[in-house]
């Protein structure tokens, strides 16, 4: 698992404090993208839960689609807890190789939701931390806050609510232990929420995305250092897209809603397992590459303005964030000064944008 026994009352107290900090802060951060939904990506405030698993099982060898019965128990003893029955399976394809612990889905019962913060989820996915070095800490919080940072921009993008879990072996063969992790919407209840369905087809031509939204994800994707995703097609034998999910009405209509997530081999979260492509021209994540498309050049121009007017609120979304180090705000910080200093810059916009388009 995650942190060391004896941990979760000081975690109790962080998280305590961190919901009242993020009550009395105005960052244009937290509230801007956490509450626009209703349910349980409507609130800001981080979730206290305990989830009773085999977690031993599910955990042993790492298999991607394992799965087991459990609980996810919900609110405080000094107040009242609740329970709901949960079908958990592992998730993931180079975490599983590379994390102590899997990203994780949970399947729960649709009576059983009605009147609990999951009403009208059924199916929601936790990303979990990597490993139990704190660093990995920080990588969860910066992946959970660039979801953030893409609802910061007004565009339609995947719910996020983080949590702070108890994990409990209900084999009694690991110690009980508590860590951060984040909910993460999923992906069909999502396109039905934003009004559409999740499509999955074969290939997506340039011109069949919505042209504002295509130009701002290519600035965005770059903002993050991230060259982990592609508008075009999936791995082989999936569906399109990469690391970008497909809404729309129908496939054959114009105008699709890009979607990005497994936003965790970036240049802003930078873990150690994160490494580009070897046919890209970069060594390391943390060096920007554009991979946006040429036909998205004539409305990078309004792109970059957009970008550029939510800059305070970007910034403070990171710095103002009670989860993550002192440290960790300084690197962010400076990774997202060197992105806007191309922005602010025509030549280097050209050199570096304009001049890497696809």
């Amino acid at each position: 698992m995650i942190s060391a026994p004896g941990m979760a009352e000081r975690a109790q107290q962080r998280l305590r404090s961190a919901a009242l900090l993020i009550a009395v802060v105005s960052t244009g951060g937290y509230t801007t993208g956490a509450c626009a939904d209703a349910g349980l990506f409507g609130s800001s405030e981080p979730l206290e839960i305990r989830i009773e698993a085999p977690w031993r099982q599910l955990t042993r060898r790492m298999e991607g689609g394992r799965s087991a019965a459990g609980k996810l128990i919900y609110g405080t003893p000094s107040s009242e807890e609740s329970s709901l029955e949960v079908s958990i399976s592992t998730r993931g394809t180079s975490r599983l190789e590379v994390c102590d612990f899997p990203l994780l889905t949970l399947e729960m019962r649709a009576e059983e939701v009605v009147d609990s913060p999951f009403a009208g989820q059924r199916v929601v996915h936790l990303t979990t931390q990597c490993r139990r070095e704190p660093s990995f800490r920080d990588n969860l919080v910066l992946e959970y806050l660039s979801y953030q940072a893409y609802r910061l921009l007004g565009e339609p993008g995947l719910g996020v609510r983080m949590a702070l879990v108890d994990y409990l072996d209900t084999e009694g063969k690991r110690s009980a232990e508590s860590a951060l992790a984040f909910f993460l919407e999923d992906l069909d209840l999502a396109a039905a929420r934003l009004g559409g369905v999740r499509l999955e087809p074969e290939t997506v031509p340039v011109d069949a995305w919505a042209p504002e939204t295509l130009a701002l994800l290519g600035l965005f994707q770059f903002m993050l250092g991230n060259t982990d995703w592609s508008a075009h097609r999936g791995p082989p034998g999936e569906p399109c897209c990469h690391n970008l999910a497909v809404f729309g009405p129908t496939a054959a209509e114009p105008d699709l809603t890009p979607v990005p997530f497994d936003l965790d081999s970036t240049g802003l979260v930078d873990p150690p397992y994160a490494a580009p492509v070897e046919s890209l021209p970069i060594d390391s994540v943390r060096q920007r590459l554009y991979r946006g498309f040429c036909a998205s050049n004539s409305l990078l121009p309004a792109a970059v303005a957009r970008i550029q007017a939510t800059r305070a609120d970007l910034v403070a979304l990171f710095e103002n964030d009670p989860f993550l180090d002192s440290s960790s705000k300084k690197r962010a910080r400076k990774y997202l000064d060197s992105y806007f200093d191309v922005l602010d810059d025509p030549k280097k916009l050209n050199k570096r944008v304009l001049g890497y388009c696809r």
